[in-house]
């Protein structure tokens, strides 16, 4: 009788113990998003034009505070010439999305 109470007090102590922490979304950093830029055509495609007109200009990413873990990111004005905020016929835009399936941040729109 008393292995059962033991028994019966460990099964209680363990359901009521608290949660199994839910899957949370990585952050988003900026070596990885400037490896997805890297990797899209798109992005790539525009960037060449871009420095066909202005070769000192390139992507610069100002990731949000990601505390909150979103499973999406947009970001506007992503493309500085010289350190400046590009020209407005040279601007771009990107959404990163959070691919639960394949565990890893994909870019889901490029928008010159």
């Amino acid at each position: 009788m008393k292995k059962l109470s033991v028994i019966g007090s460990l099964l209680l102590a363990i359901s009521c113990g608290t949660p199994a922490p839910k899957n949370t979304v990585p952050p988003l950093d900026p070596q990885q998003a400037g490896q997805l830029l890297q990797f899209s055509t798109r992005a790539q495609n525009w960037l060449k034009v871009v420095r066909k007109q202005n070769p000192a200009c390139d992507y610069q990413l100002q990731l949000p505070d990601q505390s909150a873990h979103p499973t999406s990111i947009d970001l506007t004005h992503i493309i500085q010439c010289g350190g400046q905020p590009a020209p407005r016929e040279f601007d771009a835009s990107v959404s990163f999305e959070w691919d639960p399936g394949q565990g890893h941040w994909v870019i889901s729109r490029f928008t010159s």
